[in-house]
Order: C-alpha cells, then structure tokens, then sequence
C-alpha cells in the first residue's frame, strides 16, 4: 500500500516551489501560486485507512499512512501546494523537554494535550542544562527521519514539528495559574520563558539535522513552502491573544524575538483576535508572514491590505463572503492583497468540493498575477 500512495504523491513540484518562494521573497512568481485542496474521491480515499492521534503516536508505519493519505489529496488538487508530512505529536511536544512534562494521549478525534502541569517551585528549580531532547522528544525526531527515507524520491518534504512560541509552551507547561503569575511573579515568569526559549532553540536544531534540502526550503501544513534563508519556521502565539498589550510587550515580544534571531525569521500563527499582537508583529522585522487560525474573526480585507504594506505576507485562509463566487472573491483577495508598491504578497490557501475544482482553477488563472500582466 505505501508503493501505491509513493506512486500517487510522486510528481515534479518544483515550479510550485518556485513560484512560492518568488512571493516570499517579493519577486514576481511566473504564476502567483494558490494552494488548493479538494478532497479525495470517497472511493479512493476508503483504500487506505485512517488513524487517530493516540494510535499513530508511538507507531511510525501508521503516522506515516496518515501523513501519505493527506499528502495525496494535496497532490491530485494540482496547484501550487506542495505535499509535505510531519511528525504528528501535537503542541505538547516541545514542553515534553521539560522534566515532568509528558502528553496526554485521546484515542478520538483529539490530539495529545498537557494535564499534568509543573508548579512554580518546581519551575524555579530548573536550570537550562535540565532542558533537554528527552525520550518523547526523541521519539519525534524517529518519526521524522523515517519519513524522509519512506518518501524519498516522491518529491514531497518533511516539516518540523509544532513549534508553539515561548509564551505558549510556558502557559501549557505551567497551567493555567501561568496567568496570576503574570502579575503577582514576573521573575518567574520571565525565567520560565527563558527556559523555553532554550527548548525552542535546541529542537528546532535538531528537526532541521532531519528535513532533506531544509538548507533551502522548509515546508509546513501539507502545503506550504518558505525560503530557509528567510528563517522557515511558524511560531504560535495563540497564548499571546489572551493578554494586554503591556504584556504582549514584555512577555511575548522579547523572547519571540529571541527565537526568531535564532531562526533568521519565520511566519507567525494564532487563533483568536489581538490587534496589538497583529500591529506588533507586523512591525517586527524578521516576521515574514501572518496566518490565522480564525480569519473569520478579522475584518481579511483590512488585514491583507496592511500585512502587505508591511512587507508581509498573509498566507491562509480568507472566508468567502455569502453572494461570492470564485472570481469575485480571488479579485478581493488579490486586491486587498496588493500594496502600492504592486507586490501581491498572498498565499491563499481553499477548500473547494472536487466537483467544483475546475471552476475555482479557471477563475484563479483570470484573476492571479503573472510577469505578463503586471509587466504590461
């Protein structure tokens, strides 16, 4: 079965790659990419089974029948989303490097979750030699380097691990009493993020030992691809909406920014809404890009057209509106999307129901920017 799904995800994904990397790098792409995504016919995708998170955790040969699965779908869309897997382990894998620390496992539709959480005195006990690439954290990187011999060939990548940001993996590794502490003990809260920062620092160096070509390209999500020169990695700041401004100023942005330092940039994820996180990381210059876990929260048009004036990218979603069809909503998108300076700084990423794929393709093709159109 891993023959017939090698057979299938193999392809030439070079130009989407390309193409990508061009609007990352505000270039102009030959064909401004969309990353599209349909769902496999019900026939084909009942040949392979699917597993959930409990079930592929500790066994690599099911992780990566999932992972092929998802990448087959990205490859039949046949657009600019280049296929990629990763090793599933949830957000709690970073945190799995502090002693103590340990994901839950759900053999349902949910992902491996904290419980068990470390105290303050406990936490203040712990010194950066404590943190360390631990038995789940080794487990992780296993999975990964058998992914990248099992697809070898195919053309697809293998992406990093969830990587949360500081202040995210400190709030799941501390529990939710992490908020009076933002208070009542900000020197342990500020230790505790540094402790984190040393986390991040020393998986991610570990995940890129094991990503094939990630000297040039780190892949994320199924489809993704972005520049390693621009840093390549996505940092959750989902924590980070829940608090003031004056916070997000001293707990987020400092050690954020240490990660980002360390990386040479990535793109910043996050549910939810916070209009200063937003401005502060569009102001930030080694944010190369924003997602959204809840585009539907924001006002998209407003948000594209700031992010791009910024110099960033928006990559993700962006919800149709009701009376929409195709061609009017990638002329918004695209619009919204494009700064004075003429740069369409979008990577938009759909869901369309198979039968409609063709109709979605021809009005993207009318409405993308090419080297033809914006040079004439």
């Amino acid at each position: 079965m891993y023959e017939e799904l090698y057979g299938l995800v193999q392809g030439d994904y070079s130009g989407a790659v390309d193409d990508q990397l061009a609007v990352w790098e505000d270039r102009t792409p030959a064909r401004h990419p969309l990353l599209l995504h349909c769902p496999l016919p019900a026939e084909q995708s009942a040949r392979y089974p699917d597993y959930n998170a409990g079930e592929i955790h500790n066994d690599k040969d099911k992780m990566l029948m999932n992972g092929m699965k998802q990448m087959l779908a990205t490859a039949a869309s046949g657009m600019q989303a280049a296929p990629s897997i990763r090793a599933n382990m949830g957000c709690g894998i970073y945190p799995s490097m502090f002693p103590g620390i340990a994901p839950l496992l759900f053999y349902d539709a949910r992902m491996p979750w904290v419980i068990d959480h470390l105290t303050a005195d406990e936490i203040r006990a712990l010194r950066e030699e404590d943190i360390r690439v631990t038995d789940e954290f080794k487990m992780a990187l296993e999975h990964m380097a058998y992914q990248a011999e099992m697809i070898g060939g195919t053309g697809a990548f293998v992406y990093p691990l969830d990587l949360q940001s500081p202040f995210d993996m400190a709030h799941i590794v501390y529990g939710d009493e992490f908020f009076y502490s933002l208070y009542d003990d900000p020197e342990l809260i500020h230790h505790l993020l540094g402790l984190c920062v040393r986390a991040i620092v020393l998986g991610h160096d570990e995940c890129m030992k094991l990503i094939p070509g990630g000297d040039r390209v780190v892949a994320h999500y199924n489809e993704l691809v972005m520049p390693r020169a621009l840093g390549g990695v996505k940092v959750s700041e989902d924590t980070s909406t829940l608090i003031s401004a004056d916070h997000i100023d001293e707990y987020v942005m400092p050690y954020t920014d240490q990660v980002l330092r360390h990386t040479g940039g990535g793109y910043i994820h996050y549910c939810g809404k916070n209009d200063h996180l937003l401005q502060r990381m569009l102001g930030h210059g080694l944010v190369r890009g924003i997602n959204f876990g809840n585009p539907e929260k924001h006002d998209m048009d407003a948000v594209l057209r700031s992010a791009s004036e910024a110099g960033k990218v928006y990559y993700g979603n962006v919800p149709m509106k009701g009376d929409e069809g195709y061609r009017e909503y990638f002329e918004r998108c695209v619009g919204s999307a494009t700064a004075a300076d003429g740069r369409c700084r979008l990577l938009l990423s759909i869901q369309v129901p198979a039968g409609e794929r063709d109709n979605a393709c021809e009005a993207w093709h009318a409405v993308a920017p090419t080297k033809e159109n914006i040079n004439s």
